[in-house]
C-alpha cells in the first residue's frame, strides 16, 4: 500500500547514488498538491530542518505518485516553516471574465488588467517533469524550456503582485 501524504511532509528526490534534492509538500487542494523543492543537494541521511532557511528552486501543482510509490522518500514533517512558503496565484476565465483565484481556491475575484495581464492559467504537472527539471539543473539531463514554469519565482512574483495590487 502506498503512503499517505501530510502538508510539510519533506522528501528527498535522487538526483543518482549520492545525492538528493530535498522537498516539501506545501499545500494540499483535495489531492491537488504544491510541492516545493529547495535549492539544496542534500544526502540521503538529511532531516526535515534541512529545508530551514533554504531558498526555493521549483513550485508547482502535482500529484501524488512519486510520494505515494516511495520514489520520493518522505523523511519526515515540518510544518513550521509553511507560512513563509509563498502560495503562487492564478488566472481563470469564467463566462468570459478573468479572475484570480488563490492556489487554494480559498479566494476569486475579477482580476484587474495588470493581474490579467501578469498572472499565468493554473497547472498541474506531472511529478516526474519536477524532477526531471531538478536533474536537468545538476547536469543529469537535458534542461528543456517547459522546466522554466516551474521555477519558484513565480509563486513569490504572483503572491507579491497579489499583496499590492
Amino acid at each position: 500500500m502506498g503512503k499517505k501524504v501530510v502538508l510539510g511532509d519533506v522528501f528527498i528526490i535522487p538526483l543518482d547514488g549520492e545525492r538528493y534534492g530535498i522537498g516539501q509538500l506545501a499545500g494540499d487542494w483535495k489531492g491537488e498538491l504544491y510541492v516545493v523543492i529547495f535549492d539544496k543537494v542534500v544526502s540521503a541521511e538529511a532531516r526535515p530542518a534541512d529545508v530551514d532557511d533554504a531558498p526555493l528552486q521549483f513550485a508547482a501543482l502535482t500529484l501524488d505518485a512519486k510520494l505515494y510509490h516511495g520514489d520520493w522518500q518522505i523523511i519526515g514533517n515540518r510544518s513550521e516553516n509553511i507560512v513563509k512558503i509563498p502560495q503562487p496565484w492564478f488566472k481563470v476565465g469564467v463566462g468570459g471574465q478573468t479572475y484570480v483565484e488563490a492556489r487554494d481556491r480559498s479566494m476569486t475575484r475579477p482580476a484587474t488588467a495588470t493581474e490579467e495581464a501578469a498572472l499565468k492559467l493554473r497547472t498541474v504537472v506531472a511529478p516526474v517533469r519536477l524532477e526531471n527539471a531538478l536533474k536537468a539543473l545538476h547536469g543529469l539531463g537535458e534542461w528543456h524550456p517547459r522546466f522554466d514554469d516551474l521555477r519558484a519565482s513565480y509563486a513569490t512574483e504572483s503572491a507579491d503582485l497579489i499583496l499590492h495590487e
